[in-house]
C-alpha cells in the first residue's frame, strides 16, 4: 500500500507543477504530439495521482495487489479523462466569448459619457466578466447612465448603439 500512496503523492506533486508551469512544460517537452491533451502534463498528473490513490483504496478493500493495480488503472483513467475534458472546456471557454467586433453586436452596455446626436460618447461593455470601454455614437442623444445595446460596429474602438432604458445614477 505504501507504494501506491507514494505514487499518489507524486501525482499530486505533478498536479502542483502542472498548475504552476504546465503550459511551459507541455511546450518544452512536446508531450502532446496528438494535440488532443491526451499526453498533457495535467492529464498525466491526474492519471498518476488517481492511479496511486485508487490503487491504495483497492488494496485496502481487497488485499490483493492485482485488484489494487486494476482499481488504480480504472480510477486513473477516469481522472485523466476528466482532466482532458476540463482542459478542453477551459480552452474553448477562453475563445468562446471575446470582444471581437462581430461578437459585440447585441450586447448591452451603459453610457458613461453622454452621446450627443450624431456625435461620440463613451460606453462600457461587459462580456464574460471582462469590462471594456468603447467610443459610441447614436442617431439620437443618449444621457450618461442610460442602458444601450450595440447595434453596429463603426471601428475596432467605436460602436453604434441604441438606447434601451432611461438614464440611471452612475456609480
Amino acid at each position: 500500500m505504501t507504494a501506491f500512496l507514494i505514487i499518489g503523492a507524486v501525482g499530486v506533486a505533478l498536479v502542483v507543477v502542472a498548475l504552476l508551469i504546465g503550459d511551459v512544460l507541455d511546450g518544452a517537452l512536446h508531450l502532446d504530439v496528438l494535440d488532443s491533451d491526451l499526453f498533457s502534463i495535467s492529464s498525466l498528473a491526474a492519471f498518476v495521482g488517481a492511479f496511486g490513490f485508487g490503487g491504495a483504496l483497492g488494496l485496502a478493500l481487497i488485499d490483493h495487489v492485482a485488484f489494487g493495480v486494476l482499481s488504480g488503472l480504472v480510477v486513473g483513467a477516469l481522472a485523466a479523462w476528466l482532466a482532458i475534458k476540463l482542459t478542453k472546456a477551459l480552452k474553448s471557454a477562453d475563445n468562446a466569448v471575446s470582444f471581437r467586433s462581430d461578437s459585440m453586436i447585441g450586447h448591452p452596455g451603459r453610457v458613461i459619457t453622454a452621446i450627443p446626436a450624431d456625435g461620440f460618447g463613451e460606453i462600457t461593455l461587459s462580456v464574460a466578466g471582462h469590462v471594456r470601454k468603447f467610443s459610441a455614437k447614436s442617431a439620437l442623444p443618449v444621457e450618461a447612465g442610460a442602458e444601450v445595446w450595440v447595434s453596429g460596429i463603426v471601428s475596432p474602438t467605436a460602436v453604434e448603439v441604441t438606447q434601451t432604458s432611461a438614464p440611471k445614477e452612475l456609480t
